[in-house]
């Protein structure tokens, strides 16, 4: 298809008859919509026995895709696998999913053992069943192998595949032994049961640790065996995974453990599923926070060379009692905006009509509870309407390339996790942070991973909370610098290696005391600071407006070379510029993004911004308020730069480096605006905004 993919997901319920489904279809082929994802794929309320996988209504529901010129996704491995590939009838206790922190703490996680090779036998058959009688269809756009990856499970066939895992990765008993100073004689005899004996991790933090990264590795296998499974009977149709809203930004990351920047490099087309305003979450009042947590599944498709596809996004209430959950027609509409300005290659909506059982019961959908389209179906309408009107820029299209990236990766996470006893983890905020600085000027970072810097060029790259970082990272960051970039890190950065060890000779180690030309020799907390202007010296702010040194600060020792551009109460250094080849890295000696994340701090801010662009030309950026959000598009010949104000007054918007001769056209009100360089914008409040640019020349 050479048109944006655009739908819904469409629950193929028991009750529905041809007729019914033939209407929703109809009313989402009426909203723009070409693309369907349909669950389930089996229909066992057709089969004789447990034991048997019928398609028939699933066909017919793709022969009426086909007649309306649409595809349908066919989720195989979606929400319960009862209706899938594991009959209730075959379950017995071993093959059960066993979680040592209990039996319900994980609800939301499968029952099936994913590990346990009857279960996988089972999977297989499913998908054999399911492909071989429905790929020959001509409705079928491709597979959703696994929707929401995740798993966790401490059964003995996960385990024995954590002890292979650790024979791999070290090598030999002795080598571990060293490492984690334990006295085994094989991998056999390793259990996780007390990896977090107080005594062991008092030695070493890895027992604890790598039983943790192991639970991503196993997710990460069990994605490679489904894909596997998939393209052993089909070889041509794409196959899509999808992962799990951010899940690195999550409270507790080891509850679902999904590295994403590893399992999207298995998949045709790497998924995310969103839900703003479930589960707790509502990010109204902080945008940013929701451009980042679609970002990060995006930074993680584009590492991995994928297309990427938002397979779901919140539409409406989660259930018949969940209050803050609802979603108005115009949320929507902003959020499908900011994710298709984030880089979907394509969208599906969670889900058509609402949930007619279950706990979901009312929940979610863009149709009244008789099917007929509601408020949020006409304003997706109008989007679509809007859309496909313009397909030359939405059909093919690149984000805008970042100045900024942010490097950060699952085991970066868990360091930072386990020196808190995995307790009260402030990872994510100071990520958000850092995040939220570049977001208040319309530099929204890209994602990427640490561990796989290979061929980053972007111009600034920015380093939370990195608190371990091993010799050839060392090396790869050296390297990225001495070609022209711009390296940013703070608080307590290399303060181990990749085996949780102190550097001999201090910290950060050699090969970075090196690069930002500075060591630690002391540490303290709840102290302050204050900075001055990169370009000549002078303090931006008066010592009375000192900034808090979040958690804890370093004291630091600097090279000649390494410029002071902050200091602590008693002239300390607290932030330092050094050049290093062609670039230059910034060190704050705090965990500054977690203050950020309370707080804009404009001194920082200004600092910052004056180190990006003292080495960049014309950098697109935006004067804005706390409440807008602005990102960019790019097509052939044509840029578009969408403009969502989400307060409730209006807001004016400078947007700066546009280059020379720039007709700006608001694709909602076909207003024409002429700019040179750069050009003042009046937002009107709760609105959504899409100007394209023509005729720049930079």
């Amino acid at each position: 298809m050479d048109r944006f993919l655009f739908g819904a997901v469409y629950i193929i319920e028991q009750d529905y008859t041809q007729e019914e489904i033939r209407r929703d279809l109809a009313y989402m082929k009426d909203c723009g919509f070409n693309l369907v994802t349909l669950w389930p794929v089996c229909n066992p309320w057709l089969a004789q026995d447990s034991h048997q996988w019928i398609f028939t209504q699933t066909r017919q529901v793709l022969d009426e895709c086909e007649s309306l010129g649409m595809k349908a996704i066919l989720q195989l491995f979606g929400q319960n696998q009862a209706q899938e590939f594991m009959p209730d009838s075959a379950l017995t206790e071993d093959m059960l999913v066993c979680d040592e922190r209990g039996e319900h703490i994980n609800e939301n996680c499968f029952w099936a053992n994913l590990n346990h090779p009857v279960v996988r036998d089972y999977m297989d058959r499913y998908f054999r069943e399911a492909i071989t009688s429905l790929r020959d269809h001509k409705a079928v756009y491709g597979y959703d192998v696994f929707n929401e990856a995740h798993f966790r499970s401490d059964d003995p066939y996960t385990i024995q595949k954590y002890q292979e895992w650790l024979e791999e990765k070290y090598g030999t008993i002795g080598h571990l032994n060293r490492v984690w100073h334990r006295r085994y004689e094989s991998f056999g005899q390793i259990s996780p049961k007390r990896r977090r004996s107080p005594y062991s991790i008092w030695s070493s933090i890895m027992p604890d640790l790598e039983y943790e990264r192991f639970r991503s590795v196993t997710l990460t296998q069990i994605c490679s065996f489904l894909y596997e499974t998939a393209r052993k009977y089909d070889t041509s149709h794409p196959i899509i995974i999808d992962g799990t809203s951010a899940q690195i930004l999550s409270g507790d990351v080891t509850l679902r453990n999904n590295d994403e920047f590893a399992t999207a490099k298995i998949p045709d087309v790497y998924g995310s599923t969103f839900y703003p305003k479930s589960w707790g979450r509502n990010y109204r009042n902080t945008p940013w926070t929701m451009s980042m947590y679609y970002s990060v599944p995006a930074g993680a498709a584009k590492k991995a060379g994928k297309p990427y596809m938002v397979n779901e996004l919140q539409t409406h209430t989660q259930s018949v009692l969940t209050p803050g959950s609802e979603v108005t027609p115009q949320e929507l509409y902003n959020w499908i905006l900011m994710c298709i300005f984030t880089g979907a290659n394509g969208m599906q909506l969670w889900r058509w009509r609402p949930f007619l059982h279950g706990y979901q019961s009312t929940g979610r959908g863009l149709t009244r509870m008789d099917g007929t389209p509601n408020e949020r179906g006409a304003r997706v309408k109008e989007l679509m309407n809007l859309i496909r009107e313009n397909g030359d820029l939405f059909d093919s299209f690149q984000v805008e390339a970042p100045a900024v990236k942010i490097a950060v990766s699952y085991s970066s996470r868990l360091y930072f996790d386990a020196f808190l006893k995995w307790n009260n983890s402030f990872w994510s905020e100071d990520v958000e942070g850092w995040y939220r600085l570049f977001w208040n000027r319309g530099l929204n970072p890209e994602f990427t991973d640490i561990e796989d810097l290979e061929g980053e060029e972007a111009l600034g790259l920015v380093l939370p909370s990195a608190l371990s970082i091993s010799g050839d990272m060392a090396e790869k960051l050296t390297s990225y610098v001495e070609r022209g970039g711009i390296l940013i890190a703070e608080g307590r950065m290399g303060s181990v290696n990749e085996y949780g060890e102190v550097p001999a000779e201090g910290i950060p180690g050699k090969h970075l005391s090196k690069l930002f030309g500075l060591r630690e020799v002391d540490v303290d907390s709840g102290h302050s600071f204050s900075i001055k202007k990169a370009s000549d010296g002078e303090k931006i702010n008066p010592l009375k407006e000192r900034i808090p040194c979040n958690f804890m600060e370093q004291r630091l020792e600097v090279d000649e070379d390494t410029r002071i551009l902050g200091t602590m109460e008693d002239g300390s250094p607290a932030v330092v510029l050094h050049p290093y080849g062609k670039g230059c890295t910034l060190y704050f000696n705090s965990f500054i993004g977690a203050e950020l994340k309370k707080q804009n701090i404009p001194q920082v801010e200004q600092l910052v911004m004056e180190v990006i662009t003292g080495r960049h030309d014309s950098l697109f950026t935006a004067n804005k308020g706390s409440k807008v959000h602005v990102a960019c598009i790019r097509s052939e010949g044509s840029r578009a730069v969408l403009i969502i104000n989400f307060n409730e007054k209006a807001e004016e918007v400078t947007l700066h480096g546009l280059g020379n001769k720039t007709e700006f056209v608001n694709l909602l009100t076909g207003e024409i605006v002429k700019a040179r360089e750069q050009v003042k914008l009046l937002i009107p409040e709760n609105t959504a905004y899409i100007y394209k640019c023509q005729g720049e020349s930079e």
